[in-house]
Parts: C-alpha cells; sequence; structure tokens
C-alpha cells in the first residue's frame, strides 16, 4: 500500500513537472543558424546567401539572388530550413529614387514568394513561421507570415508613456516560443522605452528607461526573463569624440537592470571602451574584458 501511494506522488509530481513545462516559454536557447551575404565573385549585381550552422561552424551556400538590399544591417533570416530575405526593387530605371523593398521567403526548395511590399523595412519572423513583426516608417505591424495580411498594428504612442516625439521603433526579437515579442522606441542612439507584446492578445506591456540614458550601441536584452544589461558608455557621433573618449580615461560602469521590478545590480567597470554584452544562457554574459584585451565570461 506504502509503495503504490509513493509511486502514485511520483507520477503525479512528474505530470504537474510536464504541464508547467508545456505552459511556459522554453528556456534560453542561442540561435542555431545565422545568415550570412556576400557578393557573388563573377556577377557584381548578384549576391550569395550562406546559412551558417553555428555549433559546426560551418556554412552552406543557400541561394543567389540578384537586387539584395546589402546594406541593410539585418537583411535575412533563416527558419526551419527557409530564408526569409529583403530585396530592394527599383521599378523604373530611369527614376532611381523610386524604389521600395520586398521582404521574400525561399523555401529548401529554392521556391521564392514575395510575402510584403514597402518603402524601407525592419523585420522579425516568429519562431514557429506564424507571424512576422515589421516596422515601416514609424509603425510596427504584425502580418500573416503565409500571405502577408496585416493582423494588427501600433504607433509609438501605444507603446510607451514616454512624452517625446520622434520617437522611432525598433523591433528586437521574438521569445523562443514565440509567444511575446520584444521591441524598443528609441531617438537617435538613445533608447526611451522596452515594449513586449503578447502574440495570442496583443496585449502590451511597456518598461520606460529613458532616465538611465541606455546608448543603444552597448546593450543586451534577454527576452526571456526582461532582464537587461547596459552600459553608460557614452554616445559618441564621429572619430574625433571617440578618440577624445578614449584619452579620458572615463569611468563606464556595466549594470544589470530587471525591467519588470526596476531593480539594478552594478556588474563591472572599466575605463573609455564599451563592454559590447552577449547573452550565452539565461545566467551567463560575455562581455568585452574590462581589464585587457578579449572576451570574459561572467556569472550573474
Amino acid at each position: 500500500m506504502q509503495r503504490s501511494f509513493i509511486l502514485l506522488v511520483i507520477i503525479c509530481i512528474f505530470l504537474i513537472g510536464l504541464i508547467a513545462c508545456t505552459s511556459q516559454e522554453k528556456p534560453f536557447q542561442p540561435a542555431e543558424f545565422t545568415v550570412k551575404l556576400q557578393p557573388n565573385p563573377l556577377d557584381s549585381t548578384l549576391t550569395d546567401i550562406y546559412v551558417n550552422n553555428v555549433k559546426k561552424d560551418q556554412s552552406q551556400l543557400f541561394i543567389t539572388l540578384p537586387g539584395v538590399e546589402v546594406q541593410h544591417y539585418h537583411q535575412a533570416e533563416f527558419h526551419k530550413g527557409s530564408v526569409y530575405v529583403i530585396r530592394r526593387k527599383y521599378p523604373f530605371s530611369e527614376f532611381p529614387d523610386q524604389w521600395k523593398d520586398e521582404l521574400w521567403k525561399y523555401t529548401s526548395m529554392k521556391k521564392g514568394a514575395c510575402i510584403y511590399s514597402s518603402r524601407g523595412m525592419d523585420f522579425r519572423v516568429s519562431p514557429q513561421e506564424r507571424n512576422i513583426a515589421l516596422v515601416s516608417d514609424t509603425t510596427l505591424y504584425f502580418i500573416d507570415a503565409t500571405d502577408g495580411s496585416t493582423i494588427t498594428h501600433f504607433y509609438p504612442s501605444e507603446l510607451s508613456n514616454v512624452p517625446a516625439k520622434d520617437l522611432q521603433i525598433q523591433p528586437l526579437a521574438w521569445t523562443t516560443g514565440g509567444t511575446f515579442f520584444w521591441g524598443s522606441l528609441y531617438r537617435t542612439v538613445n533608447i526611451f522605452t522596452f515594449f513586449r507584446i503578447i502574440a495570442e492578445t496583443w496585449e502590451v506591456d511597456f518598461y520606460d528607461v529613458n532616465s538611465l540614458n541606455i546608448n543603444s550601441s552597448d546593450f543586451a536584452l534577454n527576452t526571456e526573463s526582461g532582464m537587461l544589461v547596459y552600459s553608460n558608455f557614452p554616445v559618441i557621433f564621429d572619430v574625433d569624440t571617440y578618440q577624445q573618449v578614449k584619452r579620458s580615461k572615463i569611468r563606464v560602469n556595466l549594470y544589470l537592470y530587471d525591467l519588470k521590478s526596476g531593480e539594478s545590480k552594478l556588474l563591472a567597470t572599466t575605463h573609455s571602451k564599451e563592454f559590447k554584452p552577449q547573452w550565452l544562457s539565461s545566467r551567463t554574459i560575455e562581455i568585452n574584458n574590462p581589464e585587457g584585451d578579449g572576451r570574459i565570461i561572467l556569472s550573474l
């Protein structure tokens, strides 16, 4: 009788754990594949698109295309065997200013289809390839990944309480399970707000951080936990200012900040250089060595 009771308790604990794991986001997972663009060596009008297996450190040519927007900082993504890429089209060769960007999807069979078109865009595809978060002009759209139809959209005023004008929307990332989408509002290089949108209901949570004076070039957000690592490295717009900062030996601090609770913790200090933090897991980050060259890993 006692053995049966113990067995029943173990089964119940297992089932409860299974339900809890499936109802929440998956733990932090680094990217398994990245996309790299290179000019075609034989034709300057073409771009070779490679898919890189991060774990194996191996790259393979996926497809070669004309008209790829190579100047974009986030030109392409790889999901479940398909590549999503921005292509720039010039409908009239005699009017080079009349261009538009198109978001294309290419399957593993190299079959391509245009999903969305607008004049300038930035995008992030959800892990399940159901929705795409796409910024065009000053609007954040969520579109159907199959046909590009608009599901909903948001303006900057709906994503923040900061009374500032001319704020731009920066798409950041989906969570691993695709439950939430994260982004930020910025002006020039200063971040004013981080926001999180629930994909099923399109409810918005936002966290105003304008008082922290976050430089958009030196931060990393863990989208699974809402933990932010950032420094107070000064904003730099030109080479002369950069050289002046290097000579000044200014003190630069690295902080861990909980967006949900507002709690802050000093992690490291250096002088006149950026930390360039990167999340490796839910409890570890990689940063520039504050006391020398190279990179080091910090456990939080």
